[in-house]
């Protein structure tokens, strides 16, 4: 498959029990949806097809979805300079609070988000 016109959208304010399948259908009629991760209340859609996440922030932004006005945007890269970091193997009481907490002794915490894995329900 041809990923040169695949554009990775950022999907913010959705409700925190969203599943891939919901967004997937959500955006295919814009164009093929190529790859759909959601994470607690947002996600990245990769789009693929001429002009279609164009179409589809024109449309989906500040569209009601589950009692909530999505956020549809073309995503943005981190900033340089930083870093992601995985960090497995979590307690279920750790929080992305203390998460935070921890990592800022190391530099300034961008962003922090505790994801539920396969065996975390």
């Amino acid at each position: 498959m041809d990923k040169s016109n695949t554009v990775k959208l950022f999907v913010g304010n959705l409700a925190q029990d969203t599943s891939q399948e919901e967004l997937s259908a959500i955006f295919e009629p814009y164009g093929a949806v190529v790859s759909c991760s959601v994470l607690r209340q947002f996600a990245f859609v990769h789009l693929q097809g001429e002009g279609a996440a164009a179409r589809a922030i024109k449309e989906l932004n500040g569209r009601e979805f589950r009692g909530r006005n999505l956020v549809v945007e073309e995503s943005r890269g981190r900033p340089l300079h930083s870093t992601k970091v995985f960090v497995g193997n979590l307690s279920a009481m750790c929080t992305a609070e203390d998460l935070q907490e921890l990592f800022q002794t190391f530099g300034k915490v961008l962003e922090c988000d505790k994801v539920k894995g396969f065996n975390e329900r």
